[in-house]
């Protein structure tokens, strides 16, 4: 089941399987901002990843000594969560362990996604509760896609990613399973102002992955260099990725407060790279937003 809402700038909708965005409209011009899981290229859209991001060797995680399968990107993308909030400008969509998730992540956990508009930006908190009587690890991942404004598949470039203030991204080596590889990191080259121009080759590396806590924002821009989308975040981990070695309409923005394991790894869930850990009863929030800008470019949207 799915749910919108929408103010004078941009309308939303939700859906209660994996409280995934289905939906980021601009009102002004009626264009959709979000890729539309055309399965040709990725039948997914914006996939929240909990409590795992990325792959663990050998699909495996270990807690306390025992190993227990874990999903690429967790579990709560493939869940029924229960509408818990909707009012004019926000939906809260909720769910908590089960049996089937203690088989993968033996945890009581409760987790939340808070959806609210504001003006042209949309805001999505994440809640994680540690229902347990111990310490629990977890990942967190955000996955969203985008369209590339006015995309045809011969251009040259067809748009642009930008990052503030920052004009260096640096990109973490991945194995194949993608696994770290930190001996493979390399600087990514950017152009003259700072951009990444998005070609057919940008991600023939699959994941472009900054893990140097540097970054706070991206902006997709189109081809002629306006602004369409700038996602916001304080996580420690910037990952870039459109399947198909850059040959797709869409590019995701991905903030992550977690990552894959390192190839080599062999330990504990909870002492890997970027883990968070959740005391007892303890609550923590974390939180992106969205923002859509208008665009005043003459070629078409191609969406």
């Amino acid at each position: 089941m799915t749910h919108s809402i929408q103010n004078q700038h941009i309308a939303i909708t939700v859906d209660e399987q994996g409280a995934e965005l289905r939906s980021l409209r601009r009102l002004s011009d009626n264009v959709e901002t979000l890729w539309q899981a055309d399965p040709t290229y990725w039948d997914g859209q914006s996939p929240v990843l909990f409590p795992s991001v990325g792959s663990c060797r050998n699909a495996t995680a270990w807690f306390d000594g025992h190993p227990y399968p874990m999903p690429k990107h967790g579990l709560v993308r493939d869940m029924k969560f229960q509408l818990s909030e909707k009012t004019a400008d926000t939906i809260v969509l909720s769910v908590s362990d089960t049996e089937e998730t203690q088989k993968h992540f033996p945890f009581p956990f409760h987790f939340t996604v808070r959806f609210h508009i504001e003006g042209n930006k949309l805001d999505i908190g994440f809640g994680v509760r540690n229902d347990g009587d111990r310490m629990m690890p977890f990942h967190l991942g955000a996955h969203p896609a985008f369209s590339l404004p006015g995309f045809q598949e011969d251009d040259e470039v067809h748009g642009y990613l930008s990052f503030g203030e920052q004009r260096e991204l640096v990109s973490n080596g991945l194995k194949p399973g993608g696994l770290l590889w930190p001996e493979g990191a390399f600087t990514v080259p950017l152009d003259e102002e700072g951009r990444l121009p998005l070609t057919n080759q940008t991600f023939d590396c699959d994941t472009l992955l900054d893990s140097r806590g540097k970054l706070s924002v991206c902006t997709l821009s189109d081809t002629e260099r306006e602004p369409a989308v700038t996602v916001r975040f304080r996580s420690p981990i910037l990952a870039l990725w459109a399947p198909c070695g850059g040959k797709a309409p869409f590019v995701c923005i991905e903030p992550w407060w977690g990552c894959c394991d390192l190839y080599n790894y062999e330990g504990e869930f909870a002492q890997r790279r970027f883990t968070n850990l959740l005391a007892a009863h303890a609550y923590e929030t974390l939180s992106y937003s969205i923002e859509i800008h208008e665009q005043k470019g003459t070629r078409t949207q191609a969406l």
